[in-house]
């Protein structure tokens, strides 16, 4: 092939290529908003039946809620020597219902009980012989999406919410096709009686069907006419390449080069623009569309690289890509401020789970070491720990370790229940928090001192109902939430490490008693011992003595005869 028809067949493809992306791009606009305005038509066509079928239930709850009153109103005792059986009010109201038809004779009314598991049928105008019938048969599972029991679910949704819709799936009279059917029900609640209607929802579908080959019909016209269209340009192209073949052979190979750069995805840079017609156009697009890609490059580079506050700006405000680009590093940013709590929040339990750990037999140090580690991890002016103190009888709060400017204050002092924040957090037992505190008001309401901070925070220390402690910190910063709540979630932890402390103080006391007792046992019982071994000497002596006696007796006595 000659190379004047290889150019004009250049210039040709290269004068279709953007008539064809164009036509295609346009097609999918085409038929994406068409299909949404089908869709929408569906919508707004399903909302208006839903409107339709709620009137005409209205229209039959209507009527047998004013023939049940009438009902009500008409009913006398019957004479002591009737023995005629009373007729049903209701069932001229039922029978007038299930005449009346709607919808091209299609539509009608049925009535069923609440019964349940399966509720019974009370009237049914185009089947009157299911009055009176448990609607318990397989053939009634017909619920659209979890296939079960239609007049069940009626049921349950009127006593839930005492009307609603259902959609459900039958084959529509006269025909073996299946269609789907919308229903409302509504219930009745004087007779227990759910009333319901349908319509079937074909008309709907072969409407949207209808649109449907609409707009592949339009479809197909477009894209006859985009053929047509492009045979035109082909054959101006060719009569015109061999005249400007030579001049844009050089601009159209730079495009077509950019194109499949980009079509790649690789780095591409600008056409030194210096044509003023539709190629210069053309080129002036790329050169943008290159701009904008090494700008989403770019941005897409820094936020993986971390960098959240880099600067961009979409293209447009109907810059789709932009914006969810701009969407994406918000998001982004939060999962960051999120996840910086969670770890905030998961390093400080984890020191104070080992100060806890480290002070659990000494309650005093304990205390000095918390008030010290909440100063320092929250970075708060300063801070004090208080214990109830019920051992001289005059109750209330003693303050058991203050921190403040990354030193110990060893202060002492004590706060009645109700008394100042302190007492009344310990009074109520509730976390109490002042974003902003007037001036003059610290030295008076806080145990802290005189110091004025902006913000009070003050934190009972709860474990099992029981009052351990209160926590007090200064700040003048604002607590954000997250960091309350880890207060509040730490005092808990320190509440039960005090509250430890005070079980073991107890038991090492009663163990200390219980020895000392048995010590004073045991030396009892060793002085019993002794006693007990003397007197039974004693006793030995005393036996020995009378024995002697005894003998020496006989000896006088036997004198004693002797001599007389």
């Amino acid at each position: 092939m000659r190379l004047k028809a290889q150019i004009t067949l250049l210039i040709a493809g290269a004068l279709l290529t953007p008539v064809l992306l164009i036509s295609a791009v346009a097609m999918y606009s085409i038929h994406r908003k068409a299909t949404a305005d089908i869709g929408h038509y569906r919508q707004e066509e399903l909302a208006s039946l839903k409107v339709y079928l709620k009137h005409l239930v209205d229209i039959a709850y209507g009527t047998v809620a004013h023939e049940h009153g009438q009902a009500q109103r008409a009913a006398a005792p019957a004479p002591a020597d009737s023995t005629a059986a009373p007729a049903d009010p209701m069932a001229a109201c039922l029978k007038q219902l299930s005449a009346i038809r709607f919808d091209r004779g299609e539509g009608y009314f049925w009535v069923t009980d609440t019964g349940l598991p399966y509720p019974r049928m009370v009237m049914h105008a185009e089947k009157p012989g299911l009055a009176g019938k448990v609607l318990n048969d397989v053939k009634f599972n017909v619920a659209k999406e979890t296939g079960a029991n239609i007049y069940q679910a009626r049921v349950q949704l009127c006593q839930a919410d005492g009307e609603g819709f259902t959609e459900y799936v039958m084959k529509k009279p006269g025909t073996d096709e299946v269609i789907s059917k919308l229903s409302y029900s509504r219930l009745y609640a004087p007779l227990g009686w759910v009333i319901s209607t349908g319509i079937y929802t074909d008309q709907i579908e072969r409407a949207v069907a209808r649109k449907e080959a609409a707009l592949a019909g339009q479809l197909r016209t477009i894209a006859a006419f985009i053929g047509l269209a492009s045979l035109a340009i082909l054959a101006g192209g060719l009569l015109l390449g061999l005249r400007f073949s030579n001049a844009l052979v050089a601009a159209l190979t730079q495009v077509n080069d950019r194109l499949r750069e980009l079509a790649a995805g690789k780095p591409t840079s600008h056409i030194a623009g210096w044509r003023k017609d539709e190629i210069g156009e053309m080129t002036g697009s790329l050169n943008t569309l290159v701009t904008g890609l090494d700008t989403y490059s770019d941005f897409a580079r820094q936020i993986g690289q971390g960098n959240l506050n880099h600067a961009f700006v979409p293209l447009s405000p109907e810059d789709n890509l932009g914006n969810e680009l701009l969407h994406m590093r918000e998001n982004l940013r939060k999962a960051a401020a999120e996840k910086s709590v969670r770890d905030w929040t998961t390093e400080g339990l984890a020191l104070f789970g080992d100060l806890l750990r480290k002070h659990n037999t000494d309650a005093p140090q304990l205390c000095r070491e918390v008030i010290r580690g909440f100063v320092k991890y929250l970075d708060v002016n300063q801070g004090a720990l208080f214990l109830p103190r019920e051992d001289d009888g005059t109750g209330g709060l003693e303050r058991a370790a203050t921190y403040a400017y990354n030193r110990t204050k060893y202060i002492t002092g004590r706060v009645a229940y109700g008394q100042g924040l302190v007492g009344q957090c310990a009074l109520e037992k509730e976390t109490i928090y002042l974003a902003e505190v007037p001036a003059g008001y610290v030295h008076i309401t806080s145990g802290l001192g005189e110091a004025p901070p902006r913000t009070i925070l003050v934190v009972p220390l709860l474990h099992g109902g029981t009052l351990y402690g209160v926590l007090e910190m200064a700040s003048f910063n604002a607590f954000a939430p997250h960091q309350v709540a880890f207060v509040e979630k730490v005092a808990e932890s320190i509440a039960g490490a005090l509250a430890n402390i005070a079980v073991n103080d107890q038991t090492r006391s009663l163990l200390e008693q219980s020895q000392q007792l048995a010590a004073s046992m045991k030396a009892q019982e060793e002085e019993l011992r002794q006693n007990g071994e003397e007197l039974q000497a004693t006793q030995e002596e005393m036996r020995r003595r009378q024995e002697e006696l005894e003998r020496e007796n006989e000896i006088l006595r036997a004198k004693l005869q002797v001599a007389d």
